[in-house]
């Protein structure tokens, strides 16, 4: 195992970490090697583990044209509008932004692939490992995260679905629905598993910081509990993280989503991208490129629409996943100048600096409701000097950061009658974004805490993917999104893909979910 790990770390020490994902994640999928046989080498098992993560890269890519988990995650949320060049610009998209999406929509089909591979993978793994390996035990503690991370997802977007963790071996799938309690169960013990033998992220060798560790599996388990609404069970977990030496919160919160900060001291869980490959027009156009592509479509609109960007240290993009103009005001008005300046700036701000936005340019532009996007955009330092810049971004998502955890224990403390612990931990993130004076909240309890931790989610976390499911969670998705198009009852969740209806015996269309079918 040793001459493993010396392997890596020293390819990584070459390509200066940044290029990880060309040295150690651009692997042969694990999908593609002979599940008959045993994994019997430690290469092989690292090669196989890579391979998983691979899978979440491409997931979170333009997997499927476009079909980010990025994006599914994101739009349907009351902080963001599609965009792109017209309202009729990637209608599968659009869709998701007014809740007038059924069961055949491409983008919800490539995202419920995108999960299920990372299943199959893990179970490939978990079923095929031979346990004499030194890092057996290692490798499979990841692929029971990856497991228990897709299904976590999957039961949160649909409901009850396919279960099995045991890979099929025959041409024709019968695999009904499964309820979710029993999905549940085995993500707690997947992660239970995971996280007795997980190192902690401190103890991860140089450069290969960014696998999963014990501090993301603790996160994860906490994060699920949170949303069964368990929180006696949620709060010991994701304070476990939060005492972790591992992690801090980042000093300068705009530098969170940069390149330099991959595996950094607040990220826990995140997809790693790299323009070594220094792609080209060319692509490839699949999803395994191994640069980020959705962060040029969510620069501000090129084609003559948003002109002079350098002025504000950005460049052109595509112009999806624009800023709403609730969320536009509300973050001007109440995050603190350290997240606002760095997550939107308004059309006015931007004209005054010396830009222009004329609106004869191509873009949709009744999407554009007086911000622009600047979290998670096009910086000109984050792209390659070689290749095609606007298919080279190195930039990161980050899936849980430590500030999310931050408030996730606060919620689970204050919903267990705990605020005296929810306090310091909404104060630690409120005072990272600049202020100094929490008189106005510190002393609140109960719902009125809770109002207080559920805007910090919006102003910390504002267009990362995190607010529909918040909204959903804590019954608020009526209220915030009802003129948007959503209805109770149905918009919850998706529609099950009607590709897996077709092709698996053991779902008819009588067990759509409601009001798709």
């Amino acid at each position: 195992m040793k001459k493993i790990k010396y392997s890596i770390f020293t390819l990584l020490l070459i390509l200066a970490f940044g290029a990880c994902s060309d040295s150690v994640l651009d692997k042969t999928p694990i999908g593609q090697f002979n599940s008959a046989d045993y994994l019997t080498t430690e290469e092989e098992a690292e090669a196989a583990i890579i391979g998983v993560y691979d899978y979440l890269q491409i997931g979170y890519n333009n997997y499927g044209d476009w079909s980010s988990i990025f994006f599914v995650k994101g739009l349907q949320g009351d902080d963001l509008n599609t965009g792109g060049g017209s309202s009729a610009d990637q209608p599968k998209l659009q869709q998701l932004n007014s809740f007038t999406y059924e069961y055949d929509n491409p983008a919800l089909k490539d995202v419920w692939h995108s999960f299920y591979k990372i299943v199959n993978a893990s179970n490939a793994i978990l079923n095929t490992i031979s346990p004499e390996l030194d890092n057996a035990e290692q490798i499979s503690a990841e692929a029971k995260f990856f497991r228990a991370y897709a299904y976590f997802e999957l039961v949160t977007m649909w409901g009850d679905v396919p279960f099995y963790t045991v890979n099929t071996t025959e041409i024709s799938v019968d695999n009904p629905r499964a309820d979710k309690t029993t999905i549940y169960n085995q993500i707690h013990k997947d992660l239970a598993e995971a996280i007795a033998v997980l190192p902690v992220k401190d103890d991860l060798a140089e450069g290969l910081k960014f696998r999963i560790s014990k501090g993301a599996a603790q996160a994860l388990k906490g994060k699920v509990y949170l949303y069964q609404e368990d929180y006696a069970s949620a709060h010991p977990l994701l304070q476990a993280v939060i005492d972790d030496d591992s992690y801090s919160l980042t000093e300068d919160y705009s530098t969170i989503w940069l390149k330099g900060e991959r595996a950094g001291s607040e990220s826990i869980f995140e997809v790693l991208y790299s323009s070594k490959n220094a792609h080209d027009w060319g692509g490839p156009w699949d999803g395994t490129a191994e640069s980020n592509f959705i962060v040029q479509l969510c620069g501000p609109r090129g084609d003559n629409s948003f002109n002079d960007l350098d002025v504000i240290g950005y460049t052109n993009g595509w112009g999806f996943n624009v800023p709403t103009g609730k969320f536009g005001d509300l973050l001007q008005a109440e995050a603190g100048a350290e997240r606002y300046t760095t997550s939107t700036i308004s059309e006015a701000e931007f004209v005054a600096a010396g830009g222009e936005v004329n609106r004869s340019g191509n873009n949709n532009w009744d999407a554009f409701e007086g911000y622009i996007r600047l979290k998670y955009s096009t910086i000109p330092s984050e792209t390659s000097e070689g290749g095609v810049k606007e298919v080279n971004w190195n930039t990161p998502f980050k899936l849980i950061r430590l500030s999310d955890v931050m408030l996730m224990a606060a919620e689970a403390y204050n919903r267990d009658g705990m605020d005296a612990q929810a306090v310091p931990l909404i104060r630690d993130v409120r005072e990272r974004a600049g202020f100094t004076d929490h008189s106005a909240w510190e002393t609140l309890t109960g719902d009125p805490l809770f109002d207080i931790i559920k805007k910090e989610r919006a102003l910390e976390l504002a267009f990362e993917g995190h607010r529909f499911w918040d909204l959903v969670r804590w019954g608020d998705a009526t209220t915030e999104l009802g003129t948007r198009g959503f209805t109770a009852g149905k918009n919850e969740i998706f529609p099950i893909p009607q590709e897996e209806i077709d092709l698996n015996a053991g779902i008819s269309i009588e067990d759509q979910n409601p009001g798709y079918n």
